[in-house]
């Protein structure tokens, strides 16, 4: 499966690839990056290279996964958005990763909508959800920007989550 390109106004989400290995190390290896995630403390290298190889199986096996993201005007990775399938659930989520140098700028809603389009428009999912951490202000207002609607609260991977959903449009 070849992964497409997609380019927003300001962003490049683009294929992974092994040459993301390093940069990708160092964005996650930033203090409080994984704050609101399940495991808060910074992966190895060697874990680093199987997200990537796991995201290029994603596309593989569903169509989708997520993307090296890019800002247009200054090239070199900034993190990753785009889609997930959920192994316990057999949901669809929205997510996304952002080096904190760049939070606060819009890229992450930029992304997030770009990735429900592609997965509504090209994929033809029906439903997409985004798992926010209760403290997560900053993704919270993400997922309400792009049309998002509160579900309810679930327990995720040991964690509870905000459960946000939107169906594609008619």
């Amino acid at each position: 499966m070849t992964v497409p390109t997609i380019t927003t106004p300001r962003l490049l989400l683009r294929p992974f690839t092994l040459g993301d290995l390093h940069p990708l190390f160092k964005i996650l290896q930033e203090p409080g990056i994984f704050k609101y995630f399940p495991r808060p403390g910074p992966p190895p290298l060697e874990k680093v290279e199987r997200i990537i190889r796991e995201q290029l199986t994603q596309y593989e096996q569903f169509g989708f996964g997520q993307w090296a993201v890019e800002a247009r005007e200054k090239p070199g990775l900034i993190g990753w958005c785009g889609l997930n399938r959920l192994p316990n659930t057999n949901e669809d989520e929205v997510a996304y990763l952002l080096s904190q140098p760049v939070r606060g700028q819009g890229y992450a809603t930029e992304g997030a909508q770009a990735s429900l389009d592609f997965g509504f428009e090209t994929i033809g999912l029906k439903r997409i959800i985004a798992l926010v951490h209760p403290e997560n202000a900053a993704s919270r207002r993400v997922a309400e920007k792009i049309g998002m609607t509160l579900l309810d609260r679930k327990f995720y991977w040991g964690m509870e989550c905000l459960r946000f959903e939107k169906f594609r449009p008619e």
